[in-house]
């Protein structure tokens, strides 16, 4: 009937359901507290998130992860690490650089997904991460050099 309302029971929690969430919300506080207090970035999101957690200093440097191709055709061209053109993105390879640096064909696989993802790009023959390093001066930058960090033949 128009303009009446539907009239909705309200019931309230049996005991054991009422346990049930204060168990359930102490174990995640529990997890968080864990995870802020002792965890690595492998425990989020019930741990920190250190990329962000940081200052740099006024005259420190900043470090950033770039993919570098020498393509088929010898131009070398900077593949950006995002997931349109290689599957994943910047944060997880840079969270995995010393696994690269011990084994390099795991480039292969961003080679492999770049070939999928961008049919139309020119295919790369050697990848190569490089940290990019950028010096502050007064928190102004003042010189930016690579470092090499690891290279692949694709194959």
């Amino acid at each position: 009937m128009p303009g009446k309302r539907a009239m909705v029971s309200a019931m309230s929690l049996s005991p054991y359901a009422k346990a049930w969430r204060v168990t359930i919300t102490g174990a995640v506080a529990a997890g968080l507290f864990y995870g802020t207090v002792w965890g690595t970035d492998d425990f989020f999101p019930l741990g920190p998130m250190v990329q962000y957690a940081f200052s740099i200093p006024p005259d420190g440097e900043i470090r950033s992860l770039h993919l570098f191709a020498r393509t088929t055709a010898g131009q070398e061209v900077e593949i950006p690490l995002e997931p349109y053109y290689v599957g994943v993105r910047r944060a997880e390879i840079e969270s995995h650089l010393g696994r690269h640096r011990q084994d390099p064909s795991l480039l292969q696989h961003l080679a492999d997904a770049h070939r999928r993802l961008r049919p139309g790009d020119a295919a790369p023959a050697t990848l190569t991460l490089r940290t990019k390093v950028i010096k502050l001066k007064d928190r102004v930058p003042s010189a930016t050099r690579f470092i090499e960090e690891v290279s692949w033949q694709v194959r």
